[in-house]
């Protein structure tokens, strides 16, 4: 299946960059250590590289839950694996691959936020701009249209994840 580029592997770690500066700039105002929450599977390559450039103590916290078959989103959440470790009074930061239709994150915001966690933001590489999801992400990656995308933790049927890039399959 031949796969176009569409944000190439330079352009992800520029972006990176900004976003680790924007969330250092934001936080050193509040706290001196956040926990960051990535969401598997997808965001592991974006977690990876953003958190070795955030200057503040950096909790690991993973949680595993997916809405896709394939390529079709199916509409229900199935978590696989949940936080190990309270939140309460801490700041959190969600770290997430994609925002499409928002399903999967408001179902991860409710169910963080019965915590109380001091604050709750959240960043992710990459947001659709086909849904409407009202989902603040206060740390936005790149804005796409309506493609299904792989590539840099995205995948088609687990596969693609590897790539250093995001693409799409025309």
């Amino acid at each position: 299946m031949p796969l176009k580029v569409l944000i190439s592997e330079d352009d992800i770690q520029s972006k990176i960059e900004n976003l680790a500066k924007d969330i250092n700039t934001y936080y050193t105002k509040l706290t001196e250590e956040i926990t960051a929450v990535c969401v598997l599977k997808g965001s592991v390559n974006f977690f990876s590289d953003l958190v070795k450039k955030i200057k503040l103590n950096v909790n690991y916290n993973f949680i595993q839950v997916s809405s896709y078959a394939g390529d079709i989103t199916t509409g229900k959440v199935k978590v696989k694996s949940w936080l190990d470790e309270p939140l309460e009074n801490k700041h959190v930061l969600i770290v997430e691959d994609i925002v499409d239709t928002g399903n999967t994150l408001k179902y991860i915001i409710k169910y963080l936020e019965r915590q109380n966690p001091l604050s709750l933001e959240i960043t992710s590489i990459v947001m659709k701009n086909v849904h409407p999801h009202g989902i603040n992400v206060k740390f936005p990656g790149f804005e796409i249209g309506d493609k299904f995308i792989v590539g840099y933790g995205l995948d088609y049927n687990e596969k693609y994840r590897n790539l250093p890039y995001i693409g799409y399959i025309e």
